[in-house]
């Protein structure tokens, strides 16, 4: 057997963890080892709003890899605080019990042309209570850096999946948000090859959410989540 050179070694592991990144960001079909992430990452949980007799309760949940998914999550949720509503905004694997909420809405990143598993895991274990009540669901994927037709229908297909994995939860709406681009997010391994990657595709560094979009999807959200 040929002894492989350590240059060879690099080369070949940076091929690999390219694509493994690279396809991360675009809804690709690789997996992305968590190493990838720099140990900066926040992501954000807030509650908002005052209960009372009036008001409903809703729970904006989220996965996100690099906080950008959690920063619409955020958004999304302070809307829906503005219309009345009591909101807590927190991340899937924080939460264990939906009894106390009326309305959710759920998002995720995307990975694999589909929401990340653990968003995906969310729903399935709580199908029954999330059947009973009025959900949205909601994406940020790098797919519509540019917002075309095409980009668009790329956008909604990743969402199949996810319809497909638990049928018995049937969102009210659904939102599909371009992302953000932030390479400080990741290590100095990824770091190197995702900009290779996006830089075949086109995509430079940056954060693409368009806010204004996002808080007029959320307040569309008043009547089918709030029923005002």
């Amino acid at each position: 057997m040929r002894k492989v050179t350590r240059r060879e070694f690099i080369v070949d592991g940076s091929m690999l963890l390219g694509g493994t990144v690279g396809v991360m960001a675009l809804g690709g079909d690789l997996l992305v080892p968590k190493k990838a992430r720099a140990s900066t990452v926040k992501f954000p949980e807030s509650s908002c709003g005052q209960e009372n007799k009036t008001s409903k309760k809703v729970l904006v949940a989220y996965f996100s890899f690099c906080g950008t998914t959690g920063g619409v999550a955020e958004a999304i949720g302070q809307v829906l605080c503005d219309k009345g509503a009591t909101v807590d905004v927190r991340l899937v694997k924080n939460i264990n019990d939906l009894s106390s909420y009326q309305a959710f809405v759920i998002g995720s990143a995307i990975r694999s042309a589909s929401w990340w598993p653990e968003a995906i895991e969310f729903l399935e274990r709580n199908k029954e209570e999330l059947s009973r009540k009025p959900v949205a669901y909601f994406l940020t994927c790098l797919a519509l850096y540019k917002d075309t037709e095409a980009s668009r229908r790329v956008a909604r297909s990743y969402m199949d999946p996810v319809l497909t994995a638990v049928p018995k939860v049937k969102p009210v709406e659904m939102g599909f948000f371009a992302g953000a681009l932030d390479y400080s997010k990741l290590n100095l391994m990824y770091r190197m090859v995702m900009k290779s990657k996006m830089k075949k595709r086109g995509i430079p560094e940056g954060d693409f959410r368009d806010w204004d979009a996002i808080r007029s999807w959320a307040e569309g959200l008043r009547s089918p989540l709030l029923g005002i």
